[in-house]
């Protein structure tokens, strides 16, 4: 079907993505046609959506594009190395404020409540309780600013900076409700328009206070607020407006209950998410810090482009399908078409991202282009992860999640402060890719024990080696040629690795082995 100039634009992407899928998703065979169009239909669902967040999320790193090249050309490598270290600080404050309630929004929301009534009470709830939990955190960042100032940076005179950071926690927490309602009902359109308002508002922000009003880092600390300010004035009275200002109890006990073990999550997640760059600050110095968050920030379009998209469609798309009797065989579709495609952008983005580090970032950046890869390839399996802990969370084990990921931490930690001052930002990144493969391995050995799911991981594997020895073909072959050439070898080997791809897609049979189906698991 041809989108016509009278369809809207959220109608031709739908209808697009809707082409695509049902030319391209891999046929189920059973014996009952009607059977495997049903058992795809979630597929394509979740393609559709996640579809929508992908056309919206590629104005995001055209955004960054700009945005973190034009702060990298006004500050120094040691003051963006300060104001990546307050964002860090800023992220995992917040995130310790939140109580794992966005985690369990989702629960409660597609899963545990099915009156109107009781959704809508729902996302009233979770604003109250981060509101209730945020700003006493924040008033205590204040108060403690000239300490932590000493602590992070040891320097008092950096302590305006965490008392803002204190406003910047509220904000960013006060801004969640508001997305996650939109992603639980599937409005990936309005979704995304909101996300593009925080990013632009983020930008604005940061032309006028830096560029303009030359208020430096403070400047572009302040500006990084701008967009979840936005979203707040946005929402909030949205949600009042619709759902109330009535706290309930049951709810809100509920979703404490659910959400509070993901705390050890949130540290654990720092650790492994962001940890490595203080880190490199305190063994080397905090331009090297600048230099690896750029790397890491091109490295991590794979996450842009893929993985981010996915994970905001996944927690309805997931319990959705989870109270299916195929789920099981849904689950596997996901897991392949999800692994391959993932590789093939980790194999695109990994050219790309050196690229755009050559032509946009000043040249004291250019040593950190062989980090891109190895952040890409590790947010590859951190997506992944994702899928693997299907039976852990509908089954209410979220405690699972917990340890994995502090195990992984564990492990990131003790392998930075081993490869970090000797190797210095390629340690880290070593340190991060092992972290990132223990993490999907410990997921997908234990849910295999509370749910089996069919995965293939050998189809994943070898689809990976191959890419590998695509990549390295290419490294050694285009050493010695021109710019020009070896971006039209580059290209040459992705679309040779493309076409492997889709021979690894190619339609299969499922295994004959039928699982129990999770939706009779899910009460226990």
């Amino acid at each position: 079907m041809i989108p016509t100039k009278r369809m809207g634009f959220k109608k031709i992407v739908l209808t697009t993505i809707q082409a695509i899928t049902s030319a391209h998703l891999p046929r189920i065979r059973v014996s009952n046609a009607a059977a495997v169009d049903t058992a795809l239909t979630p597929l394509r669902n979740l393609l559709k959506t996640s579809g929508i967040y992908v056309v919206f999320s590629m104005i995001s790193p055209l955004i960054s594009l700009f945005l973190s090249p034009f702060l990298t050309h006004q500050f120094t490598t040691t003051d963006y190395g300060i104001l990546t270290t307050l964002n860090i600080m800023v992220t995992l404050t917040a995130g310790l404020a939140q109580l794992g309630l966005p985690s369990a929004f989702f629960r409660a929301y597609n899963y545990d409540y099915t009156e109107s009534k009781d959704k809508r009470a729902v996302v009233v709830t979770a604003t109250i309780l981060l509101f209730l939990i945020s700003v006493p955190v924040a008033i205590g960042v204040i108060f403690l600013s000239p300490f932590l100032a000493r602590l992070i940076f040891g320097m008092s005179a950096l302590s305006h900076l965490i008392a803002i950071a204190g406003i910047l926690i509220v904000l960013q927490n006060l801004s969640t409700p508001g997305f996650a309602w939109l992603r639980a009902q599937n409005r990936a359109l309005f979704y995304s328009l909101l996300s593009l308002g925080n990013l632009f508002a983020i930008v604005i922000a940061n032309i006028v206070l830096v560029a303009g009003l030359h208020w430096g880092i403070t400047g572009a600390f302040i500006a990084g607020g701008c967009g979840p300010a936005f979203v707040v004035l946005c929402t909030i009275p949205v949600i009042i407006f619709r759902a109330g200002i009535r706290l309930r109890p049951d709810i809100a006990r509920s979703m404490i209950s659910f959400g509070a073990p993901l705390v050890f999550t949130v540290i654990s997640s720092w650790v492994l998410q962001v940890s490595d760059r203080y880190l490199l600050g305190v063994f080397h110095n905090f331009g090297e810090t600048a230099q690896y968050s750029i790397a890491y920030t091109l490295g991590t379009g794979m996450n842009t482009v893929l993985i981010a998209p996915f994970t905001l469609a996944w927690p309805t798309a997931m319990f959705t399908i989870a109270k299916r009797g195929d789920a099981p065989y849904v689950f596997q579709g996901v897991f392949r078409w999800f692994g391959l495609l993932a590789l093939f952008v980790v194999f695109g983005i990994s050219f790309l991202g050196t690229l755009l580090l050559d032509w946009l970032y000043p040249a004291a950046y250019h040593s950190a282009a062989p980090v891109i890869p190895v952040v890409a390839l590790s947010l590859a399996f951190y997506g992944i992860y994702f899928i693997l802990m299907v039976g852990a969370n509908v089954k209410r084990k979220t405690w699972f999640s917990s340890i994995f990921v502090t195990i992984a931490a564990i492990v990131n930690f003790i392998l930075n402060l081993i490869l970090i001052p000797p190797y210095g930002m390629m340690g880290s990144a070593v340190a991060t890719f092992i972290a990132y493969i223990l993490l999907a391995v410990l997921a997908y050995i234990i849910n295999e024990r509370i749910y089996p799911i069919p995965f293939q991981i050998h189809v994943f594997m070898s689809a990976l080696v191959l890419g590998a020895f695509f990549y390295i073909g290419n490294l050694l072959l285009g050493r010695n040629l021109n710019t020009w050439l070896a971006w039209g070898l580059a290209i040459t080997f992705l679309g040779l690795y493309g076409a492997c791809l889709l021979w690894f897609a190619r339609p299969f049979s499922l295994s004959q082995k039928k699982p129990q189906p999770i939706h009779h698991a899910i009460k226990s």
